[in-house]
């Protein structure tokens, strides 16, 4: 390994990572999103503490919802939770805002139908009206109108899965307080905490 690849690289991935998030933060920024696919893997996804987060993810659903024959997952990225997720139902649905995350998702995860669009306009051939499942981990924060989100989703499936990092949490818990018929639960890992919200 050179020096280039032990120190500059991870560097330069970092800043690209920081730049490409300035102000999409509850934004509807679907431009900055897809221009940080410009590398591969930007989210770290491989790390340990993904992989751990990506298990607990299913423990939970395959403890709370069974095997849903179908399941749409919202904000699927280059595929990495895809392949986790894939195994437990009986047909998988990735979306993503990003054409270039898609692409990558679609080689990784084969077996999924993938389509790239917001979770207001999308479509795929064969889906289902309504999906058995419909998750939506780590992106909700990324959503402008968090409550027509949330809607959107009570829409798209008969059951919802919602998780996200601690430090949205202030800003995100009051949108799930009056949901009818909630479940919680959380998840710590290497320092991070992450929460579940399902109805």
């Amino acid at each position: 390994m050179t020096l280039l690849d032990q120190h500059v690289l991870p560097r330069l991935r970092d800043y690209w990572l920081r730049l490409a998030l300035r102000r999409v933060h509850y934004a509807d920024r679907a431009d900055r999103l897809d221009r940080l696919y410009c590398i591969e893997d930007p989210w770290h996804m491989g790390s340990a503490k993904e992989q751990a987060r990506f298990t607990w993810t299913n423990a939970l659903i395959a403890a709370r919802f069974g095997r849903p024959h179908s399941l749409l997952e919202i904000g699927c990225g280059e595929g990495h939770q895809s392949r986790h997720l894939a195994t437990l139902c009986g047909q998988l649905y990735g979306l993503d805002v990003s054409a270039r995350a898609v692409k990558r998702a679609r080689r990784r995860c084969p077996d999924g139908r993938f389509a790239a669009g917001d979770p207001f306009a999308f479509g795929f051939a064969d889906a289902p009206a309504v999906f058995d499942l419909a998750a939506a981990c780590e992106m909700i924060y990324y959503v402008k109108d968090v409550p027509r989100f949330i809607a959107r989703l009570s829409e798209l499936g008969r059951a919802c899965l919602v998780t996200y990092y601690d430090g949205q949490a202030p800003a995100l818990d009051p949108y799930f307080a009056n949901l009818p018929e909630t479940g919680r639960d959380s998840f710590r890992h290497d320092g991070v905490l992450w929460h579940a919200v399902w109805w």
